[in-house]
């Protein structure tokens, strides 16, 4: 059972018909008539809506399926609080001129999705044998993580022609766990291999945990595939790259040094990026490319090549003072550049069309007009790393090659966790598993009447922690200057 927003509004209806009918009262008969119709239509309004039975009930609640749909689509689809969802579902009400009846409130709300999430990842049993598992672990505040479990199967992916999106793939694992390493990672994955079958072939960004515990499920089992996520693959690649180079690093605090120098005038607009601290190779383009942008802006100001409103607003004298040091990294800019175009361009190949027969094709077309050595090396090592994994699939199969859908949900599970929860792992995370669904009617009353919010209970006792805001009430008590500051001050007795 759920409880609900205090909006029902039958009661005020009927007080204002009365009123009007007492006001304009014609002869005393036809008053009395009039007043006894108008009680007739309101009490059987209200009969009808309120006294009805709901063949759409849910099992466990006195909300009907389809607004049960409505209050969980607005906050998993349309990024709607949960708070707010009853209320929109209120206006919803009066503007298509219905009567605002009670609506399932936020914890209702919560309550709905997280047992959705569980059903989701608990209660089915999903047993092929051409899984292919997409595997992360989440951050948070705290020493706790949660290790992520994606799957596709690739019957399914072979008909995708596109990069992977959230209703592609099934949750088949949320669990928390307090640490996590290569024998630990193994067991889960023979747990997994135990209820949905031994996967086909794995994609992960190889952490060290991730990495030992594909190679022990591979000494189990050789026919699995191990895959490497593109996008990691780039950017450690890359990484080895630039650090070789020192102009990199003082790009960047010059880079930083430029943004504070110019956050208070008139070239705001024109700041570089705040650069990234983690997964910082992945980002590099951003940084280049407002490298490139900013010379490129600046050599028009030398030549003149401005509007008349940009004369004013761009004088040469401080654009040269201001963004003058960027010709000192001209020539790097521009191998930076090329850098980040073939690692994009890699991965844009491989997140379409995952690794494959006409994979290595693909890659060694999109960057053959290359300029600089270290751009060419890239490329090279790019497909060195590739090349193998292609050919593991076969000549006739494709597999996924990108763990970003997988990124993009923990993202959205970060944003449905709500900033209240201190960044720490809360019952919340199960709505990561929700957003991955097309969320029907039959799935919404399956789901329900199949988990409970005991069961939602139990399992936040067997594998999460007391949450961060819990520990903190426990521990910051009130010292006893504070107590004595909320004591009740007695009331004084006047003396007369």
């Amino acid at each position: 059972m759920g409880c609900a927003s205090q909006t029902r509004r039958g009661g005020t209806g009927r007080a204002k018909k009365k009123s009007v009918a007492s006001a304009a009262a014609p002869p005393a008969a036809a008053a009395d008539d009039t007043t006894a119709t108008a009680d007739t239509e309101i009490s059987h309004e209200l009969s009808t809506v309120d006294q009805a039975p709901d063949v759409t009930r849910v099992t466990g609640s006195h909300f009907g399926v389809k607004r049960i749909v409505s209050a969980v689509r607005l906050v998993i689809d349309a990024a709607v609080s949960m708070r707010a969802s009853s209320r929109v579902l209120n206006v919803m009400d009066e503007m298509d001129g219905r009567p605002a009846f009670d609506e399932p409130c936020h914890t209702t709300v919560q309550n709905f999705i997280v047992r959705i999430g569980l059903y989701l990842t608990q209660h089915r049993t999903l047993v092929h044998d051409d899984w292919i598992w997409i595997v992360d672990h989440t951050i948070a505040a705290g020493t706790t993580k949660c290790f992520v479990v994606l799957g596709i199967r690739r019957s399914r992916f072979v008909e995708l022609n596109r990069p992977l999106q959230h209703h592609d793939v099934e949750p088949l694992a949320l669990i928390p766990v307090e640490q996590s390493t290569g024998p630990i990672v193994y067991q889960q994955f023979q747990a997994l291999s135990k209820r949905y079958g031994v996967p086909e072939a794995v994609v992960s960004d190889r952490g060290s945990d991730l990495k030992k515990g594909v190679d022990l499920l591979r000494q189990d089992h050789p026919e699995v595939i191990a895959l490497y996520d593109i996008v990691h693959l780039v950017s450690r690649l890359i990484e080895r790259t630039l650090k070789q180079d020192d102009r990199w690093d003082e790009y960047r605090k010059a880079s930083c040094r430029c943004a504070n120098a110019v956050r208070q005038t008139r070239f705001a607009h024109l700041k570089p990026p705040r650069p990234k601290t983690k997964a910082r190779y992945m980002n590099i383009d951003r940084e280049v490319r407002w490298g490139a942008r900013a010379l490129h802006l600046l050599d028009r100001v030398r030549s003149g090549d401005l509007t008349v409103r940009q004369q004013v607003r761009l004088p040469r004298d401080q654009m040269e003072a201001k963004f003058g040091w960027l010709d000192e990294y001209r020539d790097a800019i521009s191998l930076w550049t090329e850098l980040s175009r073939v690692g994009q361009s890699a991965a844009s190949v491989v997140r379409r069309h995952g690794y494959g027969s006409d994979t290595m094709a693909e890659l060694r077309a999109v960057s053959s007009d290359l300029r600089h050595s270290e751009s060419s090396a890239l490329q090279a090592q790019i497909l060195e790393q590739v090349e193998p994994m292609c050919a593991a699939v076969g000549d006739n199969h494709k597999l996924p090659g990108s763990s970003e859908v997988l990124e993009s949900l923990i993202g959205r599970g970060k944003q449905l966790l709500g900033p209240t929860s201190g960044n720490s792992l809360t019952k919340q995370i199960l709505a990561m598993a929700t957003a991955t669904v097309e969320l029907s009617s039959d799935l919404i009353r399956t789901a329900l009447a199949s988990c409970s919010i005991k069961n939602v209970r139990q399992w936040s006792a067997d594998y999460l922690p007391q949450n961060l805001q819990s520990l903190r009430d426990e521990d910051f008590t009130l010292t006893t200057q504070e107590q004595n500051l909320r004591k009740p001050i007695p009331l004084s007795t006047p003396v007369f």
